[in-house]
């Protein structure tokens, strides 16, 4: 991050992923076949597109979990690539997260809905 860049308060991208308004980019059936697989595939997918990663690999990561949005924005570079959200869910119990550019712009987030896995995706204007 640059000096004098603003970061959205974790909270407000929480809020902004998860209102009514929000819509998936794509939805995973739960009941599909490996659908953790299927959930990273589509997310680095999305990712990968939408250039989330700085040019270095790095970006933002909010976790899922009681007071995720008080914990703050953890810089992380994946160094695998692939699978994020079966990884996440096996490390922190849970295929919820949420990314963040490391310029503030563009969130790429996944969520569990009612039968679905969701990427989400958003750009956040200045």
């Amino acid at each position: 991050m640059a000096d004098g860049d603003e970061i959205s308060a974790p909270l407000a991208i929480v809020q902004q992923v998860s209102s009514a308004y929000a819509k998936p980019l794509v939805a995973v059936p739960k009941d599909a076949p490996n659908p953790e697989e299927e959930l990273g595939r589509h997310w680095h997918r999305v990712a990968a597109r939408k250039r989330l990663a700085a040019e270095d690999g790095r970006f933002l990561i909010l976790l899922a979990g009681p007071g995720a949005s008080t914990r703050g924005w953890l810089c992380v570079k994946d160094s695998e690539g692939r699978d994020l959200p079966a990884r996440l869910l096996h490390g922190n119990g849970s295929l919820e997260f949420i990314a963040l550019s490391i310029d503030g712009k563009r969130i790429c987030a996944t969520s569990e809905e009612d039968d679905e896995y969701w990427v989400v995706y958003e750009e956040i204007s200045s």
